[in-house]
């Protein structure tokens, strides 16, 4: 990831759910990143009539007016409500809202909040359609869900209080209590590279943060995208190392839903191609970040897409 030059002002607001559409916000309230995002989606493209399938999961999700989404309410840069709009905001949340518009016509969504450890329960049942939420693709994951793309890669870092000492590196772990989000990358990652640290897992980045401003572990390991936001966020949090691991997110689907899956790739190919997938990362994590927008990772590329 190239270095950060920005800082980003976020507010954090948690709720169960959310729905939400493309509605502005009071004339004159919209602020211009706002603006840049309507722009965004309003030239986002939308799926030909012959492309949602007579009882596919597209004409469902059509019918019904609203793409589900699990996702996050309090992700900065990602996915999170914006408390004066009432928008949900971010990398993360602009593509969801693109995906909606390719089905519906509008980029219609209803985000549901969900926590790493319940991601596959929910697509599973089928109470969301699609998971966009920093969602690493692994061999294991894929056993329970379907992934598309993958549309973004980042890696894990360490983050810990600002001036504390003697973590340079992930072998530095060892011996320490570690924070970790329950059920991702970061905790095989711990074990593989520091099998002497105590791992100590909670359901949510902000819980995570808050643990290691109470002193619960001395390191928090996450995704270096995440990371990055929570530490413009909060100047008391700083990131020692460089990502150590190649994490690829994926759109999490229900397993086995291969007409969604197909679809899904092909939306996100076009987003591509024309240009509006960059220009959603331009929006959201390059508002911190140095320069033009990275490559997408090529769709199909990694075990388990």
């Amino acid at each position: 990831m190239k270095r950060l030059v920005a800082a980003v002002a976020v507010s954090l607001l948690g709720l169960a759910a959310c729905g939400e559409t493309s509605s502005p916000a009071v004339p004159g309230a919209v602020p211009e990143q706002a603006k840049a995002q309507d722009d965004v989606l309003a030239q986002a493209p939308v799926a030909a009539a012959a492309d949602i399938l007579p009882g596919s999961t597209m004409e469902k999700i059509k019918q019904r007016g609203e793409l589900i989404v699990g996702g996050s309410l309090d992700a900065p840069l990602l996915s999170q409500q914006n408390p004066a709009t009432g928008q949900v905001e971010g990398f993360d949340a602009d593509l969801g809202k693109a995906l909606a518009k390719y089905i519906i016509g509008q980029p219609k969504v209803k985000i549901v909040n969900s926590a790493s450890e319940t991601r596959e329960a929910l697509l599973a049942n089928g109470t969301v359609d699609v998971v966009f939420q920093t969602y690493t693709i692994t061999p294991e994951r894929a056993k329970q869900v379907a992934f598309a793309g993958p549309y973004y890669t980042s890696g894990l870092t360490i983050a810990v209080k600002k001036g504390a000492t003697g973590i340079a590196k992930p072998e530095d772990l060892n011996g320490k209590k570690v924070l970790a989000g329950a059920n991702t990358p970061a905790i095989p990652a711990i074990k593989k590279f520091a099998p002497q640290a105590e791992i100590i897992t909670f359901g949510s980045d902000p819980e995570c943060l808050q643990a290691l401003k109470q002193d619960r572990g001395v390191a928090y390991v996450q995704d270096e995208t995440l990371l990055i936001a929570d530490a413009k966020k909060d100047p008391s949090i700083q990131i020692v190392t460089k990502p150590f691991t190649v994490d690829p997110y994926g759109i999490g689907l229900k397993h086995g839903d291969d007409q969604f899956k197909t679809f899904t790739n092909a939306w996100l190919k076009k987003m591509q191609d024309a240009g509006a997938w960059q220009k959603i990362w331009k929006n959201s994590i390059g508002t911190v970040v140095v320069g033009d927008a990275p490559q997408p990772p090529q769709i199909g590329s990694v075990p388990g897409s």
